[in-house]
């Protein structure tokens, strides 16, 4: 059955005839039509047959399914909570001559709890087959515990292509499919990274006053003043990411833009760190280390990697 709705509330009615237990897929048909999509939401410009990606967020559904959202909770009283970073600009007299002065300032404002509902990070696969090319979400069981994934797997795909339906996995010829994850990519190698990263902030944050870049911006160059040997900027769903990785210590550090305003460090390898969800890397228990850009985190970020430096020394 072809799904052509903004939004469906019940997932019962396009289940019916599916039996309980069958697996089934999600799945939208890439036409003529909706492949200038692709890029938008994150895929390679061409796709290739089985890249894997976490959806960028284009509309409602797409963006809590890659950043989750917040729910505040106003039967409650309000705490004061760090916002964001502003640059503070001023300028000083010194008898005659005048002196411009620049600083960071954290932002504090009394506000509701909340309490942060994780993203379910759906990922969705292209896969071409004699029938032409598909976009796919998971195999899914059609069982009630179930239905709201398939609900909300639903409406991811008709928030990203505006139609969309469902198709049995025992027919489909999506199985033989493999995955190939595209959610990272490194950038070149030199000793000038600056450049090539200031480009990618730049266009990931085009939408953001020029305080909130300079803040961001000096985030990054304190990281790289730590001398990562890789760093890789995320893709689709995960450009509000990067990451910075110490092979000597044997920790990936991971910066996050625009949630959470903290960096995670990782104590895996790249390689299994590519191998995440974008769930499992904000999950807690995952990270190894966890600094809020507040007043200091530069200083305990230094101490972090002294520290693991210096184990890694004395254990070799």
């Amino acid at each position: 059955m072809l799904i052509q709705k903004a939004y469906i509330r019940n997932v019962a009615p396009y289940l019916e005839g599916i039996g309980e237990g069958v697996e089934l897929r999600v799945v939208a048909a890439v036409t003529d039509a909706n492949r200038q999509k692709l890029p938008r939401i994150g895929f390679n410009e061409p796709p290739g047959n089985g890249d894997t990606i976490l959806p960028l967020g284009v509309g409602a559904v797409s963006r809590f399914n890659a950043e989750g959202r917040w729910m505040a909770h106003r039967d409650e009283p309000k705490e004061e909570r760090y916002i964001r970073t502003v640059r503070w600009r001023w300028t000083e007299w010194r008898g005659r001559d005048q002196e411009e002065m620049e600083n960071f300032k954290d932002i504090y404002r009394f506000c509701y709890h909340r309490s942060f509902i994780e993203p379910p990070a759906i990922e969705l696969t292209y896969s071409e087959a004699d029938a032409g090319a598909f976009v796919v979400g998971p195999v899914l069981v059609n069982q009630r515990d179930n239905h709201e994934t398939i609900r909300h797997c639903i409406n991811l795909l008709l928030d990203l292509f505006g139609e969309c339906q469902l198709m049995r996995r025992d027919i489909s010829p999506f199985e033989t499919v493999k995955m190939r994850r595209v959610t990272w990519k490194m950038l070149p190698e030199g000793v000038h990274p600056w450049p090539r990263l200031e480009r990618h902030l730049t266009e990931v944050l085009r939408a953001y006053s020029d305080n909130t870049k300079a803040v961001i911006f000096d985030r990054q160059r304190t990281i790289l003043a730590h001398h990562p040997e890789e760093f890789f900027v995320g893709t689709g769903g995960f450009s509000d990411y990067i990451a910075y990785v110490f092979p000597r210590h044997r920790l990936v550090i991971l910066e996050c833009i625009r949630w959470g305003n903290a960096i995670y460090a990782f104590g895996q390898n790249w390689e299994a760190f590519t191998k995440l969800t974008k769930a499992e890397v904000i999950s807690a228990g995952v990270h190894e280390a966890r600094i809020v850009h507040t007043e200091c985190w530069k200083e305990r970020l230094a101490h972090l990697l002294d520290d693991r430096g210096a184990e890694h020394e004395a254990a070799e």
